[in-house]
C-alpha cells in the first residue's frame, strides 16, 4: 500500500529527463485585446502631443509678430510738435463764464466779491 502510494506520487510528477531533451521552440503568442488598446491608446497619445506641440509652436509665433508690428508702432508714433501742442478736450480753463445763480442754493452772504459754483451729476 506504502509503495501503492509512492506510484501514484511518481505518476503525477512531471519527468525533468523528458523535458530537458525535447527541443525549446518559443510559440508566437498572438497579442491580445488589451495590449492592441495599450498600444492604440499610445499611438494616439503622441500624436495629441505632437498637435499640441506644432499648435503651441504657431501661436507663440503670431504672438511674437504681433508684439513686433505694436513694437513698431509705438516706436514710429508722431512725436508731438512742442511749438504747437494738442488743444485739450473740454471747456476752455483760462475763459470766465458766466453762470446764472438766481434762485440756486447758496451759502455765504450774497454779495461775496467770489462765488464758486459746483456741478455734479448723480447718474
Amino acid at each position: 500500500m506504502a509503495n501503492d502510494r509512492i506510484d501514484s506520487a511518481a505518476e503525477h510528477e512531471p519527468r525533468t529527463e523528458n523535458r530537458e531533451q525535447e527541443p525549446r521552440t518559443e510559440s508566437r503568442r498572438k497579442p491580445d485585446a488589451v495590449s492592441v488598446a495599450i498600444l492604440a491608446g499610445l499611438v494616439v497619445l503622441i500624436t495629441v502631443a505632437a498637435l499640441n506641440l506644432f499648435e503651441t509652436h504657431r501661436q507663440r509665433n503670431e504672438f511674437t509678430d504681433r508684439m513686433t508690428q505694436v513694437l513698431n508702432a509705438v516706436n514710429t508714433r508722431p512725436v508731438a510738435n512742442p511749438a504747437n501742442p494738442p488743444r485739450p478736450e473740454g471747456p476752455d480753463p483760462d475763459k470766465v463764464y458766466t453762470v446764472k445763480m438766481q434762485g440756486a442754493p447758496a451759502r455765504g452772504p450774497k454779495g461775496a466779491p467770489i462765488k464758486i459754483a459746483e456741478f455734479s451729476d448723480f447718474q
